[in-house]
């Protein structure tokens, strides 16, 4: 991060003590709710014959804390402890799922219960993404449907159950835990920090420098005379909304799937361009210029239509192209010359769905990977030598004979390959010279993270630059997204560890997307630069600033939470007229950055810019 710079957080941290000291609450639980940044803290302010009930200072403490908690006092916890915090979601549906009980179990009001089970945005949400939980406290209220009165003579008036008090006292031990409690006064640091800013501006401007009344702090945080140009974001903010060119093929020429990579121009001085290399579902690969949207050369074709891309990038070298074909065949492809590298005929028995480079790289092949790794519609894992022409190993039954949706590189130390099944599972394999060994047992999400219950992956990602390790991202059949850490070790009992680093919650079920990783002098930590797709066309972008590399191998539990996009657009559905359930986008770098949309259900591929 450049010199003088402050962390994204840090700077966030200040302007929540700042709202706070002088009041702004809906300011301050409004910028929490769009940073997902969480402040958590509460100032200590105790009872005394100065607070009394003319006076607008609520008394917070930690003792009223569980005062209120354990006397079941909610509208207490929820007004003066709860109301001001980012807490994570599954905090937020045990805590209102207890109240709600209480209400209709313990004191019998069946009209409050309901009104607070109908109208509170809490539960709108538990519907959304705990549909289970939410039906289950739906036919609790259903049971007592027929109660047209409340009686709070009956349930309410002995005491408290047992097993109520064991959970207001768990619920209480959750709300320490996340609650920072603040004793000090408020230190004033953001109006400091803005007026020393100003008044060096002033006096440099002028020429002089002028005698300050500023004091001399050592602190980390003193804010630099002149703001470095480092400071300028480099990661997108919004979704691109327009149309900068429109790729029209013949209808029964479809693309289905699309990479993207710098090729060399033909002039003498070489230039490297951008270029889209497309397959389609006529069996073409269409070789073309981002800029021009033209064809570079001739394309080169099959009997059987495509169905997956990978490529092989050198930093110094020519890239290569894996092509996966609808009738089992992989056929590899020099990007520059556009000619035929190896062949492999139909080596599954149905459609190759998902193709990765891997293996150790190889002299003989320019440095290229030594393999090709293919899974198909047929359940089966092929490890294909390039340099043999031949297949080095057949994996039958790795997901139970179902089919491999998808296959994923896992970058850095880690070095192995992920999978994902039709029958819901994932699988990884580490990387011998021999081929793939599956490491430990196939893993249901649901054994990963305890809230991921119903949800099965379909895609997986790789997080690609120099400090990934392991990193994938898993795309579900619902409306998550799982942003995933893996590691091998060489215990025999747990050969491989994996760790959920970030989930994402998508408004509509999820579709496809693709990620970049941003360095920006603006933040401490990389960001993770997402754009998903749902099964109604639209767009969505995700920036994940990747908090959990500073933490080190030591790290150990919790995940960030990205509720909600920050933004989306439709600009293709508008274009077309109506939804795209599979639609695909594709990052495209070069000398502007722009993205790329298609499905094998339109015609025509968009590409998509800010400006």
């Amino acid at each position: 991060m450049a010199d003088g710079v402050i962390a994204h957080e840090e700077v966030l941290r200040h302007v929540y003590s700042f709202l706070q000291a002088y009041g702004y609450k809906n300011t301050l639980l409004a910028l929490q709710n769009e940073s997902r940044v969480p402040f958590n803290t509460i100032d200590v302010v105790e009872a005394n014959e100065q607070t009394d009930q003319r006076s607008s200072v609520t008394p917070t403490s930690p003792a009223g804390l569980e005062r209120a908690v354990l006397d079941g006092q909610w509208d207490t916890v929820l007004a003066n402890y709860v109301h001001s915090l980012l807490l994570p979601m599954e905090v937020m549906f045990d805590l209102y799922e207890h109240i709600f009980e209480e209400l209709l179990m313990l004191h019998g009001f069946v009209h409050a219960a309901r009104a607070f089970f109908h109208n509170s945005p809490i539960f709108v949400a538990m519907k959304h993404s705990s549909a289970a939980r939410y039906a289950r406290l739906q036919q609790a209220l259903e049971v007592k449907k027929n109660s047209f009165v409340d009686d709070i003579n009956t349930p309410g008036s002995g005491p408290v159950p047992v097993e109520i008090k064991a959970k207001r006292e768990a619920l209480l031990r959750t709300l320490q835990e996340v609650i920072t409690w603040n004793s000090e006064p408020y230190n004033g640091f953001l109006p400091a920090a803005l007026w020393r800013l100003m008044n060096d501006g002033d006096s440099n401007s002028d020429g002089f420098k002028t005698n300050s009344l500023k004091r001399q702090r050592t602190n980390n945080f003193a804010a630099p005379p002149t703001l470095p140009s480092a400071m300028f974001l480099h990661y997108p903010l919004q979704c691109p909304k327009t149309i900068r060119r429109k790729i029209v093929f013949d209808n029964a020429e479809k693309p289905i799937s699309c990479v993207q990579t710098m090729l060399p121009s033909a002039d003498t001085n070489g230039d490297a361009f951008a270029a889209l290399i497309v397959g389609k579902t006529d069996g073409t690969v269409d070789f073309l210029a981002v800029d021009s949207a033209s064809p570079v050369v001739a394309s080169v074709g099959h009997t059987d239509g495509v169905l997956s891309l990978a490529l092989d990038t050198l930093e110094e070298g020519v890239t290569w192209v894996a092509v996966g074909y609808r009738d089992g065949s992989v056929k590899i492809y020099n990007t520059e010359t556009r000619k035929l590298v190896r062949r492999f005929s139909q080596v599954h028995s149905s459609g190759v769905m998902s193709l990765i480079f891997a293996g150790a790289p190889n002299p003989a092949l320019a440095g290229h990977h030594a393999w090709v790794v293919s899974g198909s519609f047929d359940g089966v894992i092929q490890v294909l030598d390039i340099r043999e022409g031949k297949s080095l190993q057949r994996i039958a039954d790795a997901h139970q004979s179902k089919y491999v949706l998808s296959l994923c590189s896992l970058m850095g130390k880690t070095r192995g390959v992920a999978s994902a099944g039709n029958n819901g599972m994932l699988c990884f394999w580490s990387v011998s010279s021999a081929g793939l060994r599956q490491a430990g047992p196939a893993r249901a999400l649901r054994s990963i993270h305890a809230s991921l219950k119903e949800e099965l992956p379909t895609r997986l990602l790789a997080v690609e630059d120099k400090e990934a390790e392991g990193e994938v991202l898993v795309l579900t059949r619902g409306q998550r997204a799982l942003l995933l850490s893996v590691r091998f070790t060489d215990d025999a009992t747990n050969p491989v560890v994996v760790s959920m680093r970030c989930s994402i919650c998508i408004p509509r079920p999820v579709h496809a997307g693709c990620l970049r990783v941003i360095q920006t002098p603006a933040l401490a930590t990389p960001l993770l630069s997402l754009f998903l797709t749902d099964r109604e066309g639209t767009i969505l972008l995700y920036n994940v600033e990747m908090s959990w590399r500073l933490r080190g191998e030591a790290a150990t539990g919790g995940c960030r939470m990205e509720l909600r996009p920050v933004d989306e657009s439709s600009v293709v559905v508008v274009d077309h007229g109506e939804k795209v359930e599979d639609l695909n986008v594709v990052n495209i770098l070069g000398t502007s950055t722009s993205l790329l949309a298609f499905s094998p259900s339109l015609s025509a591929m968009y590409v998509l810019s800010w400006s």
